[in-house]
């Protein structure tokens, strides 16, 4: 009998630190307060309190991502009086929104860098030279339900995508674990996690996050 022949899948994991800010880079938008940040051996803790602010880490050169995986603890979340209204305008906060920073084509010269916001700016000198963005891609935790499975494109910026991917309706520990489909490659990470439209006080832990290839 002869042997079958077989093929070997190598799984790769990047486990990205938790535990202390190295490799993390505090992002703020204008005229906005942002998050308080601070790591420890409990993890990435973000205060949140009326604020927003991105946390952006630089991957050492652009990954293929299929799946990720990310724990912790929601210790509040933001107020709605009305919860459908959430992601629409003026209610755009989120307990935790995943991002990917999506290599392309787009580059920012002449007219467009001097009229860019600044985190625009900011989010290209995260690219490898030479490369440009495509888009940026954020996967969601929400708090209406209706909205599992939502795909849309940003009013505010055309360069992020949105999806939601789990629905959360009470503070405690979380740990999501998410297949994408179809992979992307990713060059940065984005966390997004929001109170300033909703006025509201909370906190999130982040005790765990990785990346996987397959």
């Amino acid at each position: 009998m002869s042997a079958r022949p077989f093929r070997t899948i190598l799984i790769a994991a990047i486990v990205i630190p938790t535990h202390s800010l190295s490799g993390w880079r505090l992002e703020k938008f204008s005229h906005i307060k942002p998050n308080a940040v601070t790591a420890n051996k409990a993890g990435l803790t973000i205060k949140v309190a009326s604020s927003a602010s991105p946390l952006i880490y630089k991957l050492d050169s652009p990954v293929r991502v299929a799946a990720f995986r990310v724990s912790g603890e929601f210790q509040g979340l933001p107020h709605f009086s009305d919860v459908s209204k959430q992601g629409k305008k003026d209610f755009d906060d989120y307990a935790l929104r995943v991002g990917f920073v999506v290599p392309g084509s787009k580059t920012l010269t002449g007219i467009k860098r001097f009229f860019a916001a600044d985190w625009v700016k900011h989010l290209y000198s995260e690219l490898p030279k030479g490369v440009g963005l495509d888009y940026i891609q954020f996967f969601d935790v929400a708090q209406d339900r209706s909205q599992l499975g939502e795909v849309r494109v940003s009013s505010s910026s055309k360069l992020i995508h949105e999806k939601v991917f789990a629905v959360v309706n009470k503070p405690g520990p979380f740990d999501y674990h998410y297949k994408l489909s179809p992979p992307i490659k990713s060059a940065a990470i984005w966390l997004s996690i929001d109170g300033d439209d909703t006025k509201s006080k909370f906190t999130v832990v982040i005790d765990h996050f990785e990346l996987t290839n397959e």
